[in-house]
């Protein structure tokens, strides 16, 4: 075992603590920044010779390459979760990647992508394209504006999930996508245990579910012209369309959940009834989002403590 390269060690390790152990999204997205991995020189030394300094050498090689500090800490783990059975096993002296040390945010090339959410004029716009329903991803689309809900979330939803007379949808299901097998799958349970969560359905809402079920061919809320499953790739290239035709710029899906967000707060809804409805763990979450979105907050503070002072 010390002779097996990294490389070799990480196959055994797969197969011996971690197929049948893990989620099969878990492995997926293992077996990408293994592949990745693979692409350095670590992969190719012996783990008896890899010390913390050819760990650091990997992670500066990342950072060069121009990735993220999100993915360059997945990557790093990917590498060193081996190393570190490796010890506990005792096949190493000791577990190198003790003392590493991540880089700084301001440090790697590549700055972490910000969400902007559309504004209230980019919206008129989009929804005068969504309005049109050309396409069936439209709906989707548009129920993902109106409910925060994360694109998986929404196309993993089941008639049965939505209550037409409570106004409310169930969220307890979600699509994870398995990239090295080009396929997706619905998995039980939403993200996190607090993303299973009951979700109120605003009029628009209502009226996309009822146009939706009045034709649905089958039990899923979303699905294409032959009654199958929309697709992350089919809701992304209408999502794209749907931009193009509004003149608006494409910000991928997740902005529709931040822009959700931004109209609650512009609408001063109760955060504890956001957080809640957005399916966050903790209300300091959803503020970390306000502070993100709307800066510092000075000027409401300001406002606020000196109304009576005046």
């Amino acid at each position: 075992m010390p002779d097996y390269t990294l490389s070799e060690y990480v196959d055994y390790w797969m197969t011996t603590f971690k197929i049948n152990r893990v989620e099969e999204s878990t492995i997926d997205r293992l077996i990408t920044s293994i592949n990745t991995m693979r692409e350095y020189p670590i992969a190719n030394m012996p783990i008896k010779d890899i010390t913390t300094l050819e760990i650091m050498d990997y992670m500066n090689e990342l950072v060069e390459a121009g990735y993220a500090l999100t993915t360059i800490k997945k990557l790093v783990r990917a590498a060193t979760a081996p190393l570190r059975q490796a010890a506990a096993l005792h096949h190493i002296s000791a577990d190198p990647s003790i003392g590493i040390r991540f880089p700084k945010e301001e440090h790697v090339l590549k700055p972490k992508k910000e969400a902007i959410p559309y504004t209230p004029q980019e919206q008129e716009r989009l929804w005068a394209v969504l309005n049109t329903n050309q396409r069936w991803g439209y709906r989707t689309i548009g129920f993902m504006l109106e409910t925060g809900t994360r694109i998986g979330e929404a196309l993993a939803l089941e008639w049965s999930d939505i209550d037409f007379k409570r106004k409310s949808v169930r969220i307890r299901k979600t699509v994870t996508r398995l990239a090295n097998k080009k396929q997706s799958k619905v998995k039980k349970g939403a993200k996190t245990h607090s993303s299973n969560r009951l979700i109120p359905l605003t009029p628009k809402a209502m009226e996309i579910l009822e146009e939706l079920h009045s034709t649905s061919p089958n039990e899923w809320v979303f699905s294409d012209d032959n009654g199958n499953r929309l697709s992350y790739e089919a809701v992304r290239y209408q999502t794209q369309c749907a931009c193009k035709a509004a003149g608006i710029p494409y910000r991928g899906e997740h902005v529709f959940r931040h822009t959700y967000t931004t109209n609650c707060y512009k609408r001063n809804t109760n955060i504890k009834i956001l957080s809640k409805a957005l399916g966050h763990s903790s209300v300091s979450i959803t503020q970390d989002i306000y502070v993100h979105l709307y800066g510092d907050g000075f000027d409401e503070m300001y406002a606020e403590l000196v109304k009576d002072a005046q």
